[in-house]
Formats: structure tokens, sequence, C-alpha cells
């Protein structure tokens, strides 16, 4: 989402992966308030539920983030390689490290209106909005979600660090993994070095808000971001790899349902409780299972992109231009519009594409009006010309 590439250099089929994972973000976070049962987790919870939308929420955040590191991670090292270390780590202080303190006060405002907002709004609230109010009155019992934390930011917040441990790696390190690469059977193992990463974070993979850093994304999101550096320059292992696009589709199919099925029930009245008792801690075999279903479904999407979107599309590149802005300011938008339908008596359906649709209209718009061609698209995109 922060790479900036001249029009010889894009990689169009990563470019319109990266804006399609863009917009499955949007659906993830808007099919949240009416994921049940956990939708109970989400600050917006409507009386409204599906099992279906669950399980969908759950099999994109999967893949979803994966894509992003392994992107990232790729993108790093291809703009090393062409402009050096230290435009490399002027690039990323531009368009990292400067959006990411820019636009944290401001959602962390942002958020505080809906949620100040959502309590004048919801007369019966549910969920994560029942507990926070009832930890006003007893501040010990306020839930993990209310904290001070980096919120959907924690992807710059690691990037960040993932960024300046590459560019330690190139500049110090001699190890080469060719040996591996070469080896396709060899590749088949891969998938248990993200076990510990997943043992720590849990199940379903947490987002690693807090502002202190902890070790597991390292093992986990690292791991992708690694493989994304090491696929620049080895193409042509998606070659290798391309003809088994099926199979890796049918066993990222076959390996979700055992996976969702042993999904721990997440609901805000006994989550506190689970986590202090560690029993969202994954079992080994849940570990591995979860591992091999990650690397697949990643390494699916990225092959059925190489192949079916290799081409330049106005529209996708568009999307994809805009997909850094949207990632940053979607969130209170969406909260905001699950929040206003919660007592409006639609069905669910109606209620879910209307969320999805007007914060991409809403982030769309903003993008055009306030960023595209002004300093704000300049440091998240870089500098374009007004047509």
């Amino acid at each position: 989402m922060t790479v900036s590439e001249s029009e010889s250099d894009r990689v169009h089929y990563l470019d319109n992966l990266r804006a399609l994972a863009m917009l499955l973000g949007v659906y993830l976070h808007g099919a949240l308030a009416y994921a049940e049962p956990s939708r109970s987790i989400w600050l917006a919870t409507d009386p409204q539920g599906s099992r279906l939308v669950d399980a969908s929420i759950w099999c994109i955040h999967l893949f979803r983030m994966n894509l992003f590191f392994l992107l990232a991670g790729y993108f790093a090292k291809l703009l090393i390689e062409r402009k050096g270390i230290g435009p490399f780590l002027r690039n990323r202080a531009t368009r990292i490290a400067l959006p990411f303190v820019s636009f944290w006060p401001v959602l962390w405002a942002a958020m505080a209106i809906v949620f100040v907002f959502a309590l004048s709004y919801v007369k019966e609230p549910e969920g994560l909005l029942k507990a926070i109010v009832d930890a006003g009155r007893n501040p010990a019992a306020t839930p993990a979600g209310a904290r001070y934390t980096t919120m959907h930011l924690w992807f710059l917040y690691y990037l960040m660090m993932f960024s300046l441990v590459g560019v330690i790696a190139v500049r110090w390190s001699r190890l080469r993994f060719d040996w591996l690469f070469r080896r396709s059977w060899l590749l088949a193992f891969l998938p248990l070095t993200l076990v510990a990463g997943i043992r720590g974070g849990g199940l379903p993979i947490a987002a690693p808000e807090s502002f202190v850093p902890t070790w597991w994304p390292w093992a986990y999101y690292g791991v992708f971001y690694w493989f994304g550096w090491q696929l620049r320059g080895r193409e042509t292992l998606l070659e290798r790899l391309q003809p088994w696009t099926w199979w890796l589709f049918l066993v990222s199919a076959i390996l979700f349902v055992p996976h969702y099925l042993l999904l721990p029930v997440l609901r805000i009245d006994s989550l506190q409780q689970a986590v202090a008792a560690g029993s969202l801690t994954p079992s080994l075999f849940e570990a591995v299972l979860a591992a091999y279903l990650s690397a697949s479904s990643t390494l699916t999407v990225l092959l059925s992109g190489r192949r079916l979107l290799i081409g330049a599309s106005a529209r996708l590149r568009f999307v994809a231009d805009a997909s850094y802005w949207v990632y940053l300011v979607h969130l209170p938008v969406v909260l905001w519009l699950q929040t206003l339908l919660i007592p409006v008596a639609l069905p669910m359906a109606v209620k879910l594409v209307s969320v999805v649709l007007g914060t991409l209209l809403v982030s769309f718009a903003t993008y055009v009006v306030f960023v595209r061609y002004t300093p704000i698209g300049w440091m998240l995109n870089g500098k374009r010309p007004f047509p």
C-alpha cells in the first residue's frame, strides 16, 4: 500500500491484487457488525447476525494481511535494488512513518467521535459497546478493545520495523536462500515456520495493536514479508507453482472447514476470561493447520492474481492508487454507518451492502477531492501531474 513506482516499473498484477485486497478489507470490517457470533466483539453490534458472514470474514482474514506484508517485502527489495538504501529509508520515512504520526491522532479523534455518537444514539447497546458502558461503572473491567492502541495502523507500525530490519539484512547479512528456492519440495515445509507466531498470537490470528511491540508478529507476518523479499528476483518460482493453483485452492477450501469449526467462539462476555485463561492459544494441531491454510490461501490468491490480473486496468489502477487513503480513513466511516443502521429495520444483507458501498463512496470521493493531487497524496503515493 505504500510504494510508488513509475509507469514503466509497475507490476500490474500486484497493483491489482493490492486494490482487490483493500476492497476485501472494507468488506471485512463492514461485515464484522453482522458476523455471528464474532459481532459481539465489535463496537457496532447489530441485532442481526449470520454464521455465513462470520465464516467469510475469517476466510478473508487468513490471507489478506499476509498478502499485504508479502507485497511490502517484495516492493521493499525492488526499491532498494533500483534506488539504494538511502532513498529507500527516505521513502519509508515519508510513506510510512509520516502518515502514521500524522493520521494516528486524527483517526483517534474520529473514533472517539463515533464512540460518543454511538453512546447517545444506540438506546440498548450490545456487545463491545455495552461492555465499555459497563466498564465506565467499573474501570477495572475495561475490555481490551477499548484501550489505547495503534488501531488499524498497526500494519504501518510493524512495517516500519520490518523495513529497518530489511536494511540491516541488506547491509550486513551474507545469508543466501538459493538452496531453498531451488528445491520446491523444501518449500512445503516453510509454513511450519508460522506455527510459533500463530500460537503466540492466538486464533483467530490477532491484530497486534499495542504500542508495545511483541514477538509473535515477527514470527508470523515477518515470515510473509521475508518471503516477499526473497521472491523479488526469483519470480520464476511462481511460474513453477502456477500449474498448482487449482490444487492449492482445493487444499485451502478443504482445510478451512476444520479450521473454522475449531475456532473459539468469540463473545464479548467470555473473551476477557478466555484471554486471561490462555484458552485462545491454539493446540499444536490447530496451529499447524492454520499455518498451512494461511500459506496455501495466500499463495492461491497470489498465483490467481498473476494469472487473471496481469494486464493494466484503469479502474483497478485508480483503486490501487486510492488504496492507501481508503485504508487510513475507512474504519471510522464503517463504524459510523454500522452504528447509524443498528436501530433501522432493514434486512441484514441490505445493511451490509449499504455500509460497504457507503464507505467506498465516502473514501473514494474524499480521495479525489482532497488527496489525489494535494500534498496529502504526495505524501502517500508520490507527486502526480494534474490531468
